[in-house]
């Protein structure tokens, strides 16, 4: 759950000299200068107004900008506008473009990353392909290459089809003992349509992708 709204914080407090109260007549008035912003997780995002409020100390009244009459509004605004906003309170957007900046040079990473690894294939490389004419939501199976020569991949499949990428085999998936050849031109055209979206190198035993199953007649239609 994403926690978001609005808070304020004090700026400024200060008397107010020769500023009589419209209520008990008294010169006993401080100014309050309050800057609102934006917050989510209660990190402040950015500001978006100051807020003036004329308090009376001797009977706690106390006076909204849109509420007082022109004379003061006018000095009002001249005091409100002459305090600085704290650089802090812009802190969120920092935080969300450095983010932003991030992902965006991880993902150009990866993508660099992808495209050397099609350049290069290494034996135990694991391809994930998209099936975009598959007419359920099981749209992506993996290969796992086995052989490279100069102008073949030779590629086992996995046994089960997933809603999305996996980063983990399910415990009753591995690859087939069995493998096909496949012509490497075929494979660059599957990558110009965006048929093959990811290909894993250096993976770990715990993602299951080093695990081999035996190959039976109507292992493909598991």
């Amino acid at each position: 759950m994403i926690i978001y709204g609005t808070n304020s914080k004090l700026l400024k407090q200060a008397p107010l000299e020769n500023q009589v109260c419209d209520s008990c007549n008294q010169q006993q008035s401080e100014l309050l200068i309050y800057s609102i912003y934006a917050h989510i997780f209660w990190i402040p995002l950015f500001p978006y107004k100051k807020r003036a409020i004329l308090h009376c100390l001797h009977c706690q009244k106390a006076t909204e900008e849109k509420q007082m009459s022109s004379d003061k509004k006018d000095i009002i605004t001249a005091l409100k506008s002459s305090v600085p906003t704290p650089k802090y309170l812009f802190s969120g957007l920092v935080v969300i473009a450095l983010l932003v900046g991030y992902l965006t040079y991880a993902g150009g990473v990866k993508q660099k990353e992808t495209a050397d690894f099609f350049e290069n294939p290494n034996i135990g490389d694991v391809y994930t392909l998209k099936d975009e004419t598959e007419p359920t939501e099981y749209k992506y199976y993996l290969w796992k290459v086995v052989d490279v020569t100069e102008d073949s991949l030779f590629v086992s499949y996995s046994s089960f089809s997933y809603n999305g990428k996996v980063k983990n085999l399910d415990p009753e998936d591995g690859f087939f003992d069995v493998y096909y050849g496949l012509d490497r031109e075929l494979v660059r055209e599957m990558k110009i349509k965006k048929e093959i979206v990811d290909i894993v190198r250096d993976y770990s035993e715990s993602t299951g992708f080093y695990r081999t199953i035996h190959y039976q007649l109507d292992s493909m239609s598991m």
